[in-house]
């Protein structure tokens, strides 16, 4: 699950403010790096007036922002953005090959290296190439009431006359119908092997992306669980689908909307969890958030300081008050949190000093939109703890987003508890979130690694649900232990 996007967003939209000064930067040249888990090219063009010009490109959200001029002094390249106490400072090595510097913005800093390039295209052997043994169908179908369109994309085996059929289900944020990340395209990859070995794919845009509507803003995982709900209607209307063998695959926050929606349908036949969520989302996103400072270079005390910022703010969250009165309540539990905190962690965090309260409103505001306040308050309990279909829940041992170790356990707890008897877990060596082979497993890595999903996951995930399709339904109970 990815929840570190805003700070990336927001250092985006600042680069488009910058002045460069950098020594001898050649001429039409192309200088790669990663911001955060963006990828970031910087375009240096001919001198005009004495004065290099430029750009700044990020292929993830699809944007160049054009920078006024670069001036030549030094060895030495800074931005300096006044306006968003911000700026950036970086060497130019000896040999010219690489600009190595600090990203400083309220307090926190973010190492970036930009290193010189003659080829800014990724390689992605994995990604699809045609011609293709099967049936290829884009598609768009409506929820009942006409309010969200959905457009997606049906692959069907040639031969097949009553195939087992996926819905895949994408990991949080907005995402295309393949998934697309890092210029990976997950779904698309996963679907195209799926599909040749005789299993029909549904990939679906999310709300607000592609060709589905919706709204997005006001949206959590249950209602993303009724848009899967809506596609496994359309599957059952669709000729060449099996209805009787349909099952949802769920990535990362898709391993939690999959389980919200199979504990509504008896249409959901078996389910595949990649890297999804077997404890509360409390617990996940503590997680989440206490790794993050330390990756941002905070000492353990000040991260005990902030995790206890985490927690409150959960635990207000949980009280189930309106918006008019949670924004007081937060007020005020933060002004007694704050009191007990050194100057020092409140200005290494931007909690005081220029641009303190906007730090603090944006916080509390993304904290407490519905999504995240959802996700907080979710637990698996009431969704693996009632389902007795076949799951197949696979996590890698790399995993630096959802710990293969912890979420694993909580599945194999909860649905022991259930009573599910075709339930199989796997931790698997050497793998990240997104299933690829790994060295350390961070996000920063993401993006380098050529593979787009192990060759290993494919072939699992494949003969799991060519198995499962195999077997008669089995006849759904729901549990409803405590």
């Amino acid at each position: 699950m990815n929840l570190n996007r805003t700070l990336t967003f927001l250092c985006l939209i600042l680069l488009g403010n910058c002045e460069l000064s950098a020594q001898n930067l050649p001429a039409k040249t192309f200088w790669l790096g990663y911001l955060q888990t963006a990828r970031i090219i910087l375009k240096i063009e001919d001198s005009v007036n004495n004065h290099k010009t430029g750009e700044f490109i990020f292929p993830i959200y699809n944007q160049s922002l054009k920078i006024d001029h670069i001036t030549i002094t030094g060895d030495s390249l800074k931005v300096s953005l006044s306006k968003f106490n911000a700026d950036y400072r970086a060497k130019l090595s000896a040999d010219k090959s690489k600009l190595s510097g600090m990203w400083e913005q309220g307090g926190i800093k973010i190492g970036l290296t930009l290193k010189k390039t003659g080829d800014t295209t990724l390689r992605r052997p994995q990604t699809p190439r045609g011609p293709f043994p099967y049936r290829e169908e884009k598609v768009t179908y409506y929820n009942n009431d006409k309010s969200i369109k959905y457009g997606a994309t049906l692959t069907i085996p040639a031969a097949a006359k009553n195939a087992p059929a996926v819905i895949l289900i994408t990991g949080s944020g907005q995402q295309d119908r393949d998934e697309t990340l890092f210029d990976h395209k997950l779904f698309w990859v996963i679907a195209d092997h799926l599909t040749r070995n005789g299993i029909a794919v549904l990939r679906v845009d999310d709300r607000g992306i592609g060709e589905t509507k919706g709204d997005v803003m006001h949206a959590t995982s249950a209602d993303f669980a009724k848009d899967v709900l809506v596609g496994v209607d359309y599957l059952k209307t669709h000729p060449g689908i099996d209805t009787k063998h349909i099952g949802l695959v769920g990535h990362s926050e898709g391993g939690v909307i999959g389980p919200l929606a199979a504990v509504q349908s008896k249409d959901i036949a078996f389910m595949v969890s990649l890297a999804g969520l077997g404890v509360k989302g409390s617990e996940l996103l503590l997680r989440q958030s206490h790794d993050g400072y330390k990756k941002i270079g905070l000492t353990d005390n000040q991260i005990l300081q902030l995790d206890s910022l985490t927690a409150g703010m959960m635990q207000l969250g949980r009280q189930g008050l309106t918006e008019k009165d949670l924004k007081p309540a937060f007020g005020k539990f933060f002004t007694n949190w704050s009191k007990s905190q050194p100057d020092s962690l409140l200005i290494k965090t931007g909690f005081k000093g220029p641009n303190s309260v906007d730090n603090i409103n944006a916080m509390a505001e993304r904290f407490y939109m519905p999504w995240t306040l959802y996700l907080a308050n979710y637990d698996p309990a009431t969704t693996l703890g009632r389902l007795t279909i076949p799951i197949l829940a696979l996590n890698g041992k790399k995993d630096k987003q959802v710990s293969a170790r912890e979420n694993l356990a909580g599945f194999n707890k909860l649905l022991t508890k259930a009573g599910n008897k075709h339930f199989k877990t796997m931790a698997l060596p050497g793998l990240n979130h997104f299933f690829q082979h790994a060295n350390t497993g961070e996000v920063d890595e993401y993006a380098e690694i050529e593979e787009t999903i192990s060759p290993e996951v494919l072939d699992i995930v494949t003969k799991w649900i060519q198995k499962e399709a195999r077997q008669p339904k089995i006849n759904r109970r729901l549990s409803y232990l405590p």
